[in-house]
């Protein structure tokens, strides 16, 4: 299937930004922007309504690259104010995706009780994936986990730069290496069950990368 484009006023200025793109038959690549201010946390709510209304009740997972799960925790109640309001059938399980080198939701989610996994600590280490990764996990993000009967995934860097190379050569979408984690989570859960219809989230461009890490520029396709 092709990409849509719509334009937004982002910061007084027009832009065409990619919106949706199917990277193989079942994983949903969805670009979006993540916002830092107090009044972006109610609007990544927004997320969860656009996905209801181009795919419905279809999504069995959401994958989100995770830090301080300010995004998790939007899509989640987007979805559950949606579920409250009869608009779809139930809440797709939610997935923090995170490398390895900083994974404070996959340590707390593999522990039983609730109040230790709050208390957990990692140590964090430098990696491509700049802009996820903690020592700690988040209430709000464990929260949304919980919910809904989530997981929590962390990746390696061995699997997730060869994807950050390929992704652009393949289907044209250049995402910062943080991005291309959750869409490596996704592919893991395909493994385990090929039938989910899943929806990975990429929130930043690949542009970022280049200065911060001094990663090889991809080829892109077309190019």
């Amino acid at each position: 299937m092709g990409e849509r484009l719509e334009r937004r006023d982002e910061f007084g200025k027009g832009r065409l930004i990619p919106r949706v793109r199917w990277v193989d038959d079942q994983c949903l690549l969805r670009v979006c922007q993540a916002g830092t201010e107090e009044r972006c946390h109610r609007q990544r709510k927004s997320i969860a309504y656009e996905l209801a209304r181009d795919l419905g009740s279809e999504v069995d997972a959401v994958v989100v690259p995770t830090s301080g799960a300010d995004v998790l925790s939007g899509i989640e109640r987007g979805y559950r104010e949606l579920h409250a309001a009869g608009l779809v059938g139930r809440v797709p399980r939610l997935v923090a995706a995170e490398t390895e080198t900083g994974a404070p939701f996959a340590a707390a989610l593999a522990l039983v009780d609730r109040a230790a996994q709050e208390r957990v600590v990692v140590r964090m280490r430098p990696s491509p994936a700049f802009s996820i990764g903690s020592s700690t996990p988040t209430w709000q993000g464990l929260n949304a986990l919980w919910r809904t009967g989530g997981e929590a995934i962390a990746v390696s860097v061995s699997d997730y730069l060869p994807e950050y190379q390929r992704l652009p050569a393949t289907t044209g979408v250049f995402l910062e290496p943080s991005s291309v984690v959750a869409l490596v989570a996704a592919r893991l859960l395909l493994r385990r069950d090929p039938a989910l219809r899943i929806v990975a989230l990429g929130t930043g461009s690949g542009l970022k990368s280049l200065s911060k890490n001094a990663l090889r520029e991809p080829a892109v396709a077309g190019t």
